[in-house]
């Protein structure tokens, strides 16, 4: 009989810490859906895409090291959010995608390395109101390694976003801006949509992706404009470590010469203590 009541107890203990890593995981993922959040965390954005390059059955590869950095000013009623995309990439020959411009990669093969990089400040005002939003400008650094991957080069414009939940399970956020480049007249309107559907057991199912429109280029190629979903998962970790795991195809509906037909979007991302 004590056994009994030795193993009943066991398992009420395991259902309990189950519980409570689940919710903890829950909470934890709901932070990496929010561009404002108070957090420091290293994100990663990465694709294969399949059908690019001149030929139109080349694979171009994506890897993008996306690290955020949240400082509360408590006291000026404001948090400022500094996020970094820092792009890895394998063009394919003529390959293209929207952050290049308008000229295709023009190598022999793939080109791998370093493109430009962004900078992106949030300016947020803290609220209690279950929509906020944020403002403030981004940098682009001419950090290429190889001129067929160059990107906007030195440049910057505005960025704003909106973050706000619909319901129980919905959670969304809008982030829009315009970079200017001092590469051959780069100029570039972009829009990312993100819209989680939250499950339990911190699992979600997605679109986060980015809608671009290129000022530079022919009217035929302008656009770039992915439809697709992903599915994530959140496990918690001791200390109040927290790692993503995601993974979704995109279908480009309407895309520039060179760009991809379609892409395998993946992600892990590290949410610190």
């Amino acid at each position: 009989m004590l056994r009994i009541r030795y193993l009943i107890v066991f398992i009420l203990m395991v259902v309990h810490a189950t519980s409570s890593f689940a919710d903890e995981a829950a909470e934890m993922a709901r932070k990496l859906q929010d561009p404002l959040a108070n957090i420091k965390a290293l994100m990663t954005d990465n694709d294969v895409s399949f059908d690019s390059g001149e030929d139109d059955d080349e694979v171009s590869y994506g890897f993008q090291f996306q690290p955020v950095y949240a400082i509360p000013f408590e006291d000026l009623g404001f948090n400022l959010v500094n996020r970094a995309v820092i792009p890895i990439l394998g063009m394919a020959e003529g390959g293209q995608r929207p952050i290049l411009g308008d000229e295709p990669n023009s190598g022999d093969t793939h080109t791998w390395g370093l493109s430009d990089s962004l900078l992106q400040f949030f300016f947020s005002p803290r609220t209690d109101s279950p929509w906020k939003w944020g403002l403030g400008p981004m940098v682009s650094l001419k950090t290429r390694t190889n001129s067929d991957l160059a990107g906007p080069g030195w440049g910057g414009g505005p960025i704003a976003v909106l973050v706000g939940d619909i319901g129980e399970h919905i959670s969304t956020a809008f982030i829009a801006g315009h970079l200017w480049g001092d590469n051959d007249g780069f100029s570039i309107s972009m829009l990312q949509p993100m819209i989680f559907y939250n499950l339990p057991d911190a699992w979600n199912i997605h679109y986060n992706n980015m809608i671009t429109y290129s000022w530079d280029s022919e009217s035929d190629d302008a656009w770039t404009v992915p439809l697709g979903l992903g599915v994530a998962k959140m496990i918690s970790l001791k200390g109040g470590h927290g790692i993503e795991f995601s993974a979704g195809p995109y279908y480009n509906v309407v895309r520039p010469d060179g760009a991809a037909d379609w892409t395998i979007k993946w992600g892990i991302s590290w949410l610190l203590p």
